[in-house]
Formats: C-alpha cells, sequence, structure tokens
C-alpha cells in the first residue's frame, strides 16, 4: 500500500495535475490542438527519438525482440476484442471504434510523460520510443483501414509511416551510430533541451483533448473497453515478455506502457472516416480517468515480476 501511495503521489499525481491543467485552459480559452498536436509530432517527439536512439545502447537483437513482442501483444488484444465484440453483438461503426480503443493505446502524450518520471533513463526512452513507433504504425495502418478506409492500399498507408517525422529520426540516429559519426554539438543541445520541454505540452495537449470528449451516460461496452485496455493488456503483455525472454527495465516499459488508456486518435479516425466518434471519445475519456487508479497497480507488478 505504501508503495502504491508513493506511485500514486509522485507519478501519476504530477501527470494528472498538468492533464487538469489543459483540461481547464481548453474549456477557458479553447486554443487550438492541432497546433499543439503538431509541435509535438514535428519537434519534440523526433528530437526524443533522435537522442534516445543515438545515445542508448539497445542492441539489435533487443529492438528485434521489443518490436516481435509488441506485435503480438497487438495480435492479441485484438483476438480478445473479436470475441468481445461478437458476444457483445455490437454494430458495425462500434465495433470497429471498440477494436481501436483496446489495441491502440496512448504511447505518446500519456506513456512517454509516465516513462520519463519513472526511470529518465535513455535506454528507457529508447524502449518507449520503439513502442510509440509500432504504435503509429499501428494506427496509420491498422487504425486507418479498421475505421473505414477499405480503398486504401496498404503500401500507401506503409508509405504514410515510413515518412513520419519520428521514423525519419530514427533512422538518422541508427545511420550514425553505426556510421560512427558525430552530431554537431549545437544540434545535439538544441534536440535535449527540446526533449525537455514535451512532457508539459503532451499532458497538457491530453487535457485539452479530454476536454473535448462529450460526458454523459456510459454504456456497458465502454467501460468493457476500458477493462480490457487498462487490465488485460498488461495481462497480455506480461505473458508475452515473460515467453520472448524479455527481463528487467525492457519489460517493464512494455507492461507499463500496455495499461495505458485508449489513444485519442481513435477519436480522430472515427471522425475522419465517419466511425462512431461519440462512442471512441467516451473510451479515451473512461479509460483515462480509470487509469489513475489501474496504473500504480501495474507499475507495482511489472516491478516485482518482470
Amino acid at each position: 500500500m505504501q508503495q502504491l501511495s508513493y506511485l500514486f503521489i509522485n507519478v501519476l499525481l504530477p501527470i494528472f495535475l498538468q492533464v487538469g491543467a489543459g483540461f481547464w485552459l481548453q474549456k477557458r480559452f479553447s486554443p487550438d490542438i492541432s497546433s499543439f498536436s503538431k509541435v509535438q509530432f514535428y519537434a519534440f517527439i523526433p528530437a526524443i527519438a533522435f537522442t534516445s536512439l543515438y545515445s542508448t545502447q539497445l542492441g539489435g537483437a533487443m529492438l528485434l525482440a521489443i518490436v516481435l513482442c509488441n506485435l503480438c501483444i497487438f495480435a492479441v488484444l485484438y483476438g480478445v476484442a473479436w470475441v468481445a465484440v461478437r458476444a457483445g453483438r455490437l454494430d458495425m461503426s462500434k465495433r470497429n471504434a471498440f477494436y481501436n480503443s483496446v489495441c491502440i493505446y496512448n504511447s505518446g502524450n500519456y506513456c512517454i510523460p509516465l516513462i520519463q518520471l519513472l526511470y529518465n533513463t535513455p535506454f528507457s526512452y529508447s524502449v518507449q520510443i520503439v513502442i510509440v513507433l509500432i504504435q503509429s504504425a499501428m494506427t496509420n495502418t491498422f487504425g486507418i483501414y479498421n475505421t473505414g478506409a477499405k480503398g486504401q492500399k496498404i503500401g500507401q498507408l506503409l508509405k504514410v509511416v515510413l515518412l513520419m517525422p519520428t521514423t525519419l529520426a530514427m533512422l538518422a540516429a541508427v545511420g550514425l551510430r553505426v556510421t560512427g559519426l558525430p552530431v554537431w554539438k549545437p544540434v545535439m543541445v538544441s534536440l535535449q533541451v527540446m526533449t525537455q520541454g514535451l512532457v508539459p505540452l503532451a499532458l497538457i495537449t491530453l487535457g485539452a483533448q479530454l476536454a473535448m470528449a462529450k460526458i454523459s451516460k456510459f454504456s456497458f461496452d465502454v467501460y468493457c473497453s476500458s477493462l480490457l485496455r487498462l487490465l488485460i493488456g498488461p495481462l497480455v503483455a506480461w505473458g508475452l515478455v515473460t515467453l520472448w525472454g524479455i527481463h528487467g527495465v525492457a519489460a517493464q516499459v512494455i507492461i507499463i506502457c500496455s495499461a495505458a488508456p485508449s489513444a485519442v486518435n481513435t477519436v480522430l479516425l472515427a471522425l475522419e472516416f465517419k466511425g462512431d466518434p461519440e462512442f471512441a471519445s467516451q473510451t479515451v475519456l473512461v479509460s483515462t480517468l480509470l487509469s489513475a487508479l489501474t496504473v500504480p497497480l501495474v507499475i507495482s507488478f511489472a516491478l516485482l515480476f518482470a
């Protein structure tokens, strides 16, 4: 109990206070959320991706294991969601939103600050950034296709993923490490300063995005989605990291991130491709609020058993 209190006060509470500030700012001033997101997407997240991979000791074998493990987690969660969808007999638009809410989680705005507060090491950042890239790839391939863009070609979707700023930053970091070329010091200092600004901006943005969600009476399907996302997700992750032989900080980061709430991008997908944005926004809101209770439990579990 003492450890749970420590985790809530020193890790989760600072996160939710900043989320609350973003929520209030959105309600009070209605700033343009898309501008916040663009700054993160095109500047801050690529900066932390580059500096993390350039400085880390993450080896090729470990990188491959992390990627394959996370893809398996995604596949197993899809299977679990498929069973829940069939049991609940959901209509098509809600069914697609349900899949996205369970399989695609907030690896950016939520997990990056969480991992920074917990570990604050280049190695942990690197594992987290790999997870961000995988989730971004799944959002831009599975997420788009599942939500309703059935006419999109897989090659086009993969091209979008390859040209994302985070992907390019990671490729640049790997290329420089392989060739042994140094990074000009002013560039590296600038990137390191930018990484320090990611946490508050990410949490402010998350709070502003949550302020846009419609608050109403939530259906059982919303709570079922949140249960699968927040509790079944990390259990699946724990089983698979054990199976893959991943231990220590890498395993802990994978498990903890698998307990993150549903991604805000699932709402954007539902809006863009005429899915069920109300259901999607409700799953994001409920899972984010409930994560204040579940994430400390998952962190304690991961620290003990991973």
